[in-house]
């Protein structure tokens, strides 16, 4: 019964995504984000951590970063301690996980393919997810980028803003902690 219930909420919110403004008027809110991080969160906990990743979006490395970029893996944190990417990074890899910082959403579909990633936690803004939303197939076993499923969490930027962004790192924290018991 619960999961039905999961399961019926989990649709729910991406059908009535195309009107969340005009709910918002009449004072009905949702996490869309919130709704799906509850729904796959049993299936994320399941993936082998060799086989999770956390994947960042550019916009939180900081200004004076000193990473390079690579074509194969994106962003490269060298643990510059000018933003918290690096405390992400050595947390990822104690718990046996991957970690990326990519330049675009192009850039992670292709990375997921090529990395053999089934299960990721990722940050993105607001625009970001809506235009995921909208161009992505998403089933209730997982989302297709390109030709792999993958068990998504995603944790929201403070704002919509390609510089300089932020988001809840202790959140980020426990999700990885929470979700490193995966077998």
């Amino acid at each position: 019964m619960t999961q039905d219930c999961s399961r019926l909420k989990f649709v729910s919110a991406f059908f009535f995504f195309p009107m969340r403004s005009l709910l918002r008027r009449i004072g009905l809110r949702y996490d869309i984000s919130r709704i799906a991080n509850a729904y796959y969160r049993a299936k994320f906990d399941r993936i082998p951590a060799a086989e999770k990743a956390v994947i960042l979006p550019h916009c939180l490395i900081g200004e004076k970063c000193k990473a390079r970029f690579s074509k194969e893996d994106g962003v490269l944190c060298v643990n510059c301690k000018d933003c918290r990417c690096g405390e992400i990074r050595l947390l990822c890899e104690e718990a046996g996980w991957q970690f990326y910082i990519s330049p675009s959403t192009n850039f992670t579909k292709r990375l997921v393919q090529r990395k053999g990633i089934r299960a990721a936690i990722g940050a993105a803004c607001d625009f970001e997810i809506e235009k995921g939303i909208r161009s992505t197939r998403i089933t209730l076993r997982g989302v297709r980028l390109q030709q792999k499923k993958v068990i998504p969490q995603v944790i929201v930027t403070a704002r919509y803003d390609c510089l300089n962004n932020d988001i809840d790192w202790e959140l980020l924290h426990r999700m990885i902690r929470d979700g490193a018991g995966g077998v």
